[in-house]
């Protein structure tokens, strides 16, 4: 997606040719708020014009260069205002962020008031640590990206898909041995009861023949004493006791009536 802040400068590129697709160039790359230039590279009047070879330079030095750069090569440039060397030092600064997550205050204090400026043109976020001396970068925007850079992109997102794919792989393979093992712990168990509930109804079976057993047993000692007993000492036994009680019976009467006769 096009940054809505390079719009305007994208119009008027496509109309103009030399010298006024020069000054498009210098003033996209002087604007406040401007900071990704690769649409406008793509503009054939810009990008194809042989007229243009420094401000085309300028152009690949704001997309992907540093302050580093045009130092080394100031020449290869048209000459810098002063909006632009302060851009160019703010993305140099989003470079190192992108590469750093901190940053050493410790050189100048320009270094401290630029990061200042890069936060408030919400170019990157941290923390700055005075007693340290270092800022903590926790955002940073993203630059343009030359051609060498999006090759090495493409490198890392493959390894980083291809370290992503092992994983689920290995993560697949761990739940299907987790779930193997757990369907051989839920039929060991479910064998291991049944083996249980096959032992306790055995148990309980034998106890039942031995109670039956038991009782059978001693129903038959009580017939078999009761039938070698003989029913004559049966009967005498009964016969003496009514006649017992058929004398006691008498001499209780004759008592009464002698006291009564008193």
């Amino acid at each position: 997606m096009t940054d809505s802040r390079l719009e305007p400068f994208l119009l008027l590129a496509r109309s103009a040719k030399g010298a006024a697709a020069a000054k498009v160039v210098e003033n996209a790359t002087a604007a406040n708020g401007v900071y990704t230039f690769n649409a406008l590279m793509d503009v054939p009047n810009v990008k194809e014009s042989s007229d243009l070879q420094k401000h085309w330079n300028l152009l690949q030095l704001f997309a992907y260069g540093t302050l580093k750069d045009y130092i080394s090569s100031p020449d290869s440039y048209p000459p810098l205002s002063p909006q632009q060397v302060a851009k160019l030092k703010h993305l140099t600064l989003v470079s190192l962020a992108l590469e750093h997550r901190t940053l050493d205050l410790r050189t100048t204090r320009e270094l401290e008031n630029m990061i200042i400026d890069c936060i408030y043109s919400n170019l990157l976020t941290g923390k700055m640590h005075h007693h340290e001396q270092i800022f903590y970068v926790d955002q940073v925007s993203a630059r343009d990206l030359n051609e060498a850079e999006v090759r090495k992109v493409e490198s890392a997102l493959k390894t980083w898909s291809s370290n992503a794919e092992s994983i689920l792989k290995a993560l697949d393979q761990q739940i299907a041995e987790a779930r193997e093992s757990a369907i051989r712990e839920a039929e060991q168990a479910a064998q291991y009861q049944k083996e249980q509930d096959a032992a306790y109804n055995q148990a309980k079976e034998e106890l039942h023949k031995r109670d039956r057993h038991a009782m059978s047993g001693l129903s038959n000692r009580t017939n078999e004493m009761q039938s070698a007993l003989p029913k004559s000492s049966m009967s005498s036994l009964g016969y003496g006791m009514e006649g017992k009680g058929g004398d006691s019976n008498e001499e209780m009467s004759h008592s009464r009536a002698k006291r009564t006769r008193a």
